[in-house]
């Protein structure tokens, strides 16, 4: 998948966009439980952080900006509270992912 990774100055990922197009919420579960770290994945409905969840211990979420973007931003909830985190093992799960379409048109290892 197509990420877009926010740093901050000191070099260290911030967070990251990926387009809400493709990904809807089910497999959007299924890949943010498979991260080590990630736990109480939630559904939000009235919120524009349309999913929270914890990553190492901090609050985290999957953020829409304006209720109807075509990314969503994920990151943690307050990303100056605890810059020592590393993002990086999520975005680099979304990177690798391969949503349903993708996987049935180019099977992995023919890129």
């Amino acid at each position: 998948m197509k990420t877009y990774p926010i740093y901050r100055p000191d070099g260290s990922l911030n967070g990251f966009e990926v387009t809400s197009s493709w990904l809807t919420f089910r497999p959007l579960f299924r890949l943010l439980r498979s991260v080590a770290g990630v736990g109480d994945v939630r559904r939000n409905w009235f919120n524009d952080d349309r999913i929270t969840f914890t990553f190492q211990g901090k609050a985290a979420v999957v953020h829409e900006p304006w209720g109807d973007n075509s990314r969503y931003w994920i990151g943690l909830q307050d990303p100056d509270a605890a810059p020592e985190v590393d993002l990086e093992p999520l975005h680099q799960a979304f990177k690798r992912y391969r949503g349903f379409l993708v996987m049935t048109l180019w099977p992995w290892g023919s890129d």
